[in-house]
């Protein structure tokens, strides 16, 4: 009975106590012992569950006010992180470098106002890539010279609509013939259909799958609101679009996820195949099946190094193009950010994919 509740409880809050006063508490009292005396119970405390307060207030507040709370809450921990790795570097340097602690401490604020000033600046920033795939010659040629846009992972909740709004604006700029959104568009419960309304306003054909974030929040009135705004939603089917075929398979946590429900769809052998899921996992069974390229987000690049190390040890293909047998895999960074509004070591990405002629014919299987 006891080996059980060790087991169940007390096991996990130890491990993320360490690593919350570890990773996010340990730097910021290192930091202030080397510059002021020991701070009061008040300043203490808020240091210790201040962010974590202020993050489950949030949730109690509805609209925009809880979720801009929410991000300040959250882009404090981050900060928190960056302040992690510094200190680490810190305690090695030191040994070496005889400073007075006042000038180590002054250093290192430094150092972590810098590099959060600019992971906020860059999380603000909208690159558009423009990434060349190469189709097949088996494969209809009328393709050649689409451009598909790719959003992935802008997390509205975390992000506020208007950065939504500049999403839509860059996409309809590069003039793309489709836009494919490949899941964690949202990330809150309750984002209005207003809210997304400029979805609506693509210059071209838009649809969408869902990522994990959407599950966890009111996914069905999510679906719903993008329906009603015109985009295609995508729930483990394909449709043709010209010379097309679309397909879209829900995300899941499970690993088999997408040869499970590919094995319910049929390839067209005379359209160029398209598989979008959130997550780079599955990438095998998709070029088994028959595709021919796949979409993914979901890894964000890691978002705030090094927390990019981390991430590569679950999905080592974290970002850019894989060639998986004859399919091509492509992993978006992600165009906006999750929790913390940071980006560093990482970009807001909004992928250009333009299909291009083979310049190298060779045999292409055909679609099973």
């Amino acid at each position: 009975m006891i080996g059980n509740l060790l087991r169940r409880y007390v096991a996990p809050v130890a491990v993320i106590s360490v690593f919350y006063f570890g990773l996010l508490v340990y730097p910021v009292l290192r930091i202030w012992y080397l510059l002021l005396p020991p701070p009061g119970t008040t300043i203490l405390l808020i240091v210790m569950v201040g962010p974590l307060a202020l993050r489950m207030a949030a949730e109690a507040i509805p609209g925009t006010i809880g979720r801009s709370l929410s991000a300040i809450a959250l882009t404090w921990l981050g900060v928190c992180f960056l302040a992690f790795t510094v200190v680490v570097c810190w305690e090695i340097a030191h040994l070496v470098l005889p400073l007075t602690p006042r000038l180590w401490g002054g250093l290192l604020c430094l150092i972590v106002a810098v590099l959060a000033l600019y992971a906020m600046y860059n999380a603000q920033r909208l690159t558009t890539a423009d990434v060349d795939i190469e189709v097949p010659p088996t494969a209809p040629q009328s393709v050649v010279g689409l451009r598909l846009a790719q959003v992935s992972d802008v997390h509205i909740g975390s992000r506020q609509p208007g950065f939504l709004r500049r999403v839509v604006a860059t996409v309809n700029e590069a003039k793309p013939d489709h836009v494919l959104i490949t899941g964690d568009l949202i990330d809150f419960r309750g984002i209005t259909e207003s809210e997304l309304a400029c979805l609506g306003t693509f210059n071209a054909p838009a649809t969408f799958i869902i990522g994990n974030h959407e599950r966890y929040v009111d996914l069905e009135a999510i679906c719903q609101r993008l329906r009603n705004l015109g985009i295609t939603v995508l729930r483990n089917e394909s449709i043709v679009a010209g010379d097309l075929q679309i397909i879209g398979i829900d995300d899941a946590d499970a690993r088999d996820q997408v040869p499970k429900h590919l094995s319910n769809l049929q390839p067209l052998a005379d359209r160029y195949r398209i598989l979008l899921y959130h997550r780079p996992d599955g990438a095998e069974a998709a070029d088994a099946w028959g595709a021919q390229l796949m979409l993914c987000g979901h890894t964000h690049n890691g978002q705030i190094l090094p927390f990019n190390l981390l991430v590569r040890r679950i999905f080592p293909r974290i970002l850019g193009r894989y060639q998986i047998g004859q399919m091509i895999l492509y992993v978006s960074p992600g165009t906006g950010t999750w929790g913390p509004v940071l980006r560093l070591g990482s970009r807001c990405e909004i992928s250009m994919i333009c299909l291009q002629a083979s310049a190298n014919p060779s045999e292409h299987r055909s679609p099973q």
